[in-house]
């Protein structure tokens, strides 16, 4: 019997997916043992047999999968790139809630809003990190001389600021980058003014000026930037808060401000200027070429004025020869909108590292557009000369407080007060540039007598402009004094309960008492006059103290402080316990309030102690009194350098000639600066008539 098998060539339809396929040999492990059930060869090895053999009892036990969990992840992976990064934010956000806005009450802006808008803006969170990594460099005791290459925080610091302006100049000019702008020039200023580079934090500080001056209503483009601001018109005033002590400051550097972003050097052969048509007339000038602090010799910066706009209370430093004589002013203080120094924009590209200097520090890149050519190069926009009576940092909070002449008889709360007292300072500001003037046009190092001093001091007092400055403000301090005094004393009565309402109005108290001998302008006076301020001084040392001792004190801080009226009464009161008392409370609370460091001004004062055992050895009172009315000081090279002029008896003629000093802004661990000498300079003393 023949038995045929046919094999089917095609699948065939009905054939079902899952039909099991035949495993070849060489298509799986030998150890199947399919060849040898099938009478075939194979040549492989078998597996090994188990050592232990399977027991009877085992038995298969299904393991359960885990859940998955879903945890946040952690802020450091989110914000910061290491741990470093994190405890550098951490000691920011402890350094901004507690010790910057002052202390006496906690400020919104570095107590809440800077924290968390630092944590979310990448160019804030690099400007914190660097003032956090240099408070952590500093130590303890915010000592510069820790600052060293082998500082690891300090190089730190350097690194996350240098990031901070690299990501500030790539901004673009949108909603969220106006606010950063603003609050980053804030940081900024923080960060150069603790570690005590004053030319940059000055620099710093004008080009916010700029921003805030538009930003507060003061030109026709404010109600634009206001529109593309995101920021909250209280964040805006929040900010002018901030600002205020820094515009307050900014007034010891006048001299080095004006030479530098006002006053160019004239081209041989310039024109002369024409005078102004109309108040806030700005003048063209020639382009100017001065040299920046920080660029090399071989880099001028271009210097150009940027066109007059007309309506715009654009307005500069005075200079001295913009008013005649003291004796030929008329009576009416000449209107800081009337003067001619404008605002200067940089056009010279920077180098590597460096910032346009016409563009705001702070500032997005394109912001400086605004009103400057299509296409062109970024404009500087017209900012205002931040002391001059249009300057938005004097503007009550109460919208219903808008001038002196509707000031109460009685003031009802502090809020009142603060907001006539706003006025009064704005009132005062105006003749800044009138004092500035004068005090230029003295030239007191260049007399050739002391009775030529002594006329040019009287005629002073005798300028008509100047009498009607002391009376104009006289008249409102004495005003608010009397208004506020039954509210004064209400507090006084009430320290113990309620201390903190205390504490405002003894700090309120201090800054009247420092105006009060602003407008007594003692240098202008006689020895009677100038000795009759020693309750002033005495008062200021006693509620300085006070407020130094209650409140948390880190060694930094961003505000006014109490450093200036100490180190005016340490210079200028005629008894020398209460000068002794103002040193020893400028070097027994040590602290640097942005700009201004106590320990700077102890060392001008200790300076100033040598100077009187000097000239206290020779003559009667009035002779010498006449003598320490020469001194003068002043800040140079943009805040770094403190000059200070006095007269000094020649041994061989034996007479008292003008000498004038120079010295660092690096405090000896004694306490005493470097003093040397050098020949008289031009330069305007800060003091004006103070003493």
């Amino acid at each position: 019997m023949e038995i045929q098998f046919s094999i089917p060539l095609a699948r065939p339809k009905n054939a079902t997916q899952g039909r099991k396929r035949h495993v070849k040999c060489d298509e799986t492990r030998p150890a199947c043992l399919n060849c040898i059930k099938w009478r075939g060869y194979c040549d492989s090895y078998a597996d090994a047999p188990d050592g232990k053999g399977v027991s009877d009892s085992a038995k298969l036990i299904h393991t359960k999968k885990a859940p998955l969990i879903l945890t946040e992840p952690l802020v450091n992976t989110l914000r910061f790139t290491s741990q470093d990064q994190r405890s550098y934010f951490d000691e920011w956000a402890s350094l901004s809630v507690s010790f910057l806005g002052g202390g006496l009450s906690p400020t919104r802006l570095w107590s809440a809003t800077m924290p968390q808008l630092t944590l979310e803006e990448p160019t804030l969170r690099f400007g914190a990190m660097a003032v956090g990594a240099l408070r952590r460099a500093c130590g303890p005791d915010n000592s510069l001389a820790a600052l060293t290459q082998d500082n690891k925080h300090y190089l730190n610091a350097v690194v996350f600021y240098c990031e901070a302006l690299r990501l500030q100049s790539k901004a673009l000019p949108t909603k969220e980058g106006l606010r950063t702008a603003l609050l980053s020039s804030l940081l900024f200023i923080c960060f150069e003014s603790q570690r005590g580079n004053m030319p940059a934090a000055l620099k710093h500080i004008t080009h916010g000026f700029s921003m805030l001056n538009e930003l507060a209503g003061c030109t026709p483009k404010a109600p634009d930037l206001v529109r593309i601001a995101q920021a909250p018109p209280t964040m805006v005033q929040e900010i002018l808060d901030c600002y205020k002590p820094l515009e307050l400051q900014s007034r010891s550097f006048m001299g080095s401000y004006k030479t530098f972003f006002f006053k160019g050097e004239k081209q041989p052969g310039a024109p002369p200027q024409q005078p102004p048509q109309y108040p806030g007339q700005i003048l063209t000038q020639p382009q100017t070429h001065i040299m920046s602090p920080t660029s090399s010799p071989q880099r001028p910066i271009t210097m150009q004025s940027p066109p007059s706009e007309p309506g715009t209370p654009h307005t500069g430093m005075l200079s001295p020869q913009s008013l005649g004589s003291p004796s030929t002013q008329n009576t009416t203080p000449i209107a800081p909108g009337s003067y001619t120094s404008p605002s200067s924009s940089a056009t010279t590209p920077p180098g590597p590292g460096q910032q346009m200097f016409g563009q705001a520090s702070g500032a997005p890149s394109g912001a400086g557009r605004l009103g400057g050519p299509a296409g062109g190069p970024p404009g500087r926009p017209p900012g205002i000369a931040p002391f001059t009576k249009h300057s938005p940092y004097f503007r009550p909070k109460r919208t219903t407080i808008t001038t002196l002449h509707e000031m109460p008889r009685e003031f009802k709360d502090i809020e009142e007060t603060q907001g006539y007292w706003a006025l009064v300072q704005r009132n005062m500001v105006q003749y800044m540039p009138l004092l500035t003037a004068t005090t230029a046009q003295l030239a007191l190092a260049k007399a050739s007598s002391e009775a030529e001093v002594e006329a040019k001091l009287t005629a002073i007092r005798q300028n008509p402009s100047i009498a009607k400055f002391i009376a104009d403000c006289r008249y409102w301090i004495q005003r608010w004094t009397e208004a506020y005094e039954p509210l004064y004393q209400s507090f006084v009565r009430n320290a113990h309960t309620n201390p903190l309402p205390y504490l405002h109005a003894i700090n309120l108290r201090i800054e009247y008492l420092i105006l009060y001998v602003y407008t007594t302008v003692p240098r202008y006076s006689g020895l009677i006059t100038a000795r009759g301020l020693t309750p002033q001084y005495r008062e200021i040392c006693v509620l300085a103290e006070t407020l130094l001792r209650a409140r948390p004190n880190c060694g930094f801080a961003m505000d006014s402080g109490w450093t200036w009226p100490l180190f005016i009464a340490a210079f200028g009161c005629r008894d020398p316990a209460v000068r002794a008392d103002a040193v020893r409370i400028l070097g027994q609370y040590p602290i640097r309030n942005a700009l201004r460091d106590s320990r700077v001004y102890r060392a001008i004062a200790l300076r100033n102690e040598e100077i009187e055992r000097a000239i206290a050895s020779e003559g009667d009172e009035n002779k010498q009194w006449i003598r320490l009315r020469r001194r003068e000081i002043l800040f140079e090279d943009f805040g770094s350098s403190i000059v200070l002029r006095s007269v000094h008896k020649d041994p061989e003629t034996g007479v008292w000639e003008p000498v004038e000093e120079i010295a660092d802004f690096h405090v000896r661990p004694d306490g005493h600066l470097n003093w040397r000498r050098q020949p008289i300079s031009d330069a305007t003393s800060i003091l004006g008539g103070v003493c």
